[in-house]
């Protein structure tokens, strides 16, 4: 028999792995476009350096994904540790 304790651990585990495929599939869709982005802005617009902070980069797919990868995936883990942290204060969580 199962209890509402097993189905709610059951349903946290499940809610775990589906927020870290979706972000998973973002970053991989995010890469994706990046790489799209940087084939394709040199043949359209000429455009050869990027600079990001001061620091130039050339413009090719391998770059593009990994700096789109890069920016969303820290984004997520930031967004992620700061919603678990305020989960912490709340006092009627499941």
């Amino acid at each position: 028999m199962t209890t509402d304790a097993d189905r709610t651990a059951g349903r946290t585990l499940e809610g775990q792995r589906l927020v870290l495929a979706l972000g998973l599939a973002l970053v991989a869709v995010t890469a994706a476009f990046g790489a799209l982005l940087g084939y394709a802005l040199p043949a359209l617009s000429g455009l050869e350096e990027v600079t990001v902070f001061g620091v130039a980069f050339v413009v090719s797919p391998a770059t593009f994904a990994l700096y789109g990868g890069a920016t969303v995936g820290a984004f997520l883990v930031t967004l992620l540790l700061v919603v678990r942290a305020v989960s912490e204060f709340d006092e009627h969580a499941v």
